[in-house]
């Protein structure tokens, strides 16, 4: 699997005349070798030379031994160095076996790591491969839908578990840490956000949790992101402490609706922005546009936002594999916001949804 990603980015490279790709970005080392790590202030990279079958692997020295266990390529040279050497010049050593070169970035890498060498060397040229890269992870491999589908599953137990807690007088961090102990013991390797948004701050979809108590009659978004063996999970649903009000109920069967309608959308061959705009008209027939105020949905794998984005404007259309969130919501300001999200994969006949808990206001429906 590793070596055909290998192979497949090679072949764009000749496409677009560039010699060597320099990843340094976690998501896409992992892709690519199977190994990852998080560069900090040192650097990692893996550079893929289009016409040397080896691929070279830069890691510091503590790194070396995971980088050797974990690395899947099977022909790779692996270069570490101390803390007393400078990465920069075994980066130079590899470019500069050829005086004109253009190198391959991601628009993420540090400028520390290139500026040295465009000070120093005009004849190397730079250019953006996020694009090209993001064309080979946008359609999932098999065992990528398998990893995603764990995920779900992992996130649909931990976010079924935390509306189960939901009561009066518990504060949004309180529900946040049971949240992230819970998902731990459920089998994500990690908790990328847990999101508990009661009352007035539930108008507010970024907002993080604080010391507010949940009162009764308030709204409560829940949205978790978790990750497992490098795949996201990333489902929101929104309940009542208690008894939901008149206007709760109609702003709720409004999402629910165009969430319905979008997922109804999703088939092959049609652009990406058609899903959002399914939901966003169905939400502004009833009056409440201006309150829709994000896009419909975004890709999720190997980062919890990434291609394709499901927005007004994308008009990409959606293929067998892609892998995003259907996310409408209406936020009223100082009151409440409701939000439902699902995860789907693009299927031949449609989609798969991978999101398996109710969608309902009362908290006693997830009682299953």
């Amino acid at each position: 699997m590793y070596k055909d990603r290998i192979e497949k980015i090679r072949r764009l490279m000749d496409d677009q005349g560039i010699d060597i790709v320099m990843i340094t970005s976690e998501p896409n080392m992992l892709y690519f070798s199977g190994y990852s790590a998080v560069s900090l202030e040192r650097l990692i990279a893996l550079l893929i030379n289009r016409e040397e079958e080896k691929v070279s692997l830069i890691v510091p020295r503590l790194e070396e031994k995971r980088a050797e266990e974990n690395c899947k390529l099977t022909d790779f040279e692996l270069i570490s160095y101390s803390d007393t050497e400078n990465p920069i010049n075994i980066l130079e050593k590899v470019f500069y076996k050829s005086r004109q070169v253009t190198i391959g970035v991601e628009e993420t890498i540090p400028f520390k790591y290139v500026y040295p060498i465009i000070s120093k060397y005009v004849s190397i040229r730079y250019s953006l491969v996020n694009d090209l890269i993001y064309s080979l992870r946008i359609v999932k491999e098999p065992e990528e839908i398998e990893a995603l589908r764990k995920a779900a599953e992992i996130n649909n137990r931990v976010l079924l578990e935390a509306i189960r807690n939901i009561r009066e007088g518990l504060s949004e961090k309180s529900v946040m840490m049971h949240i992230k102990n819970y998902a731990f013991e459920a089998g994500a390797d990690e908790v990328s956000f847990a999101l508990v948004q009661s009352g007035s701050h539930s108008a507010l979809p970024h907002q993080e949790p604080t010391d507010k108590i949940i009162h009764s009659g308030d709204a409560v978004v829940l949205d978790i992101g978790i990750r497992y063996r490098g795949y996201y999970s990333d489902l929101t649903r929104t309940v009542v402490c208690g008894s939901p009000s008149t206007k709760h109920v109609e702003i709720f069967n409004i999402v629910s609706n165009a969430q319905q309608n979008a997922l109804d959308a999703i088939k092959e061959d049609i652009k990406a922005e058609d899903v959002d705009l399914v939901a966003r008209r169905t939400i502004e027939s009833y009056g409440y546009g201006e309150y829709f105020i994000h896009r419909t949905g975004h890709g999720i794998g190997l980062e919890v936002h990434e291609p394709p984005f499901i927005k007004v404007g994308n008009t990409n259309l959606l293929k067998n594999g892609m892998a995003f969130t259907v996310e409408p919501g209406i936020y009223l300001p100082d009151q409440f916001g409701v939000r439902l999200e699902d995860n789907v994969i693009v299927s031949r006949g449609g989609y798969i949804n991978l999101a398996s808990i109710p969608k309902s206001l009362y908290i006693e429906d997830y009682d299953v």
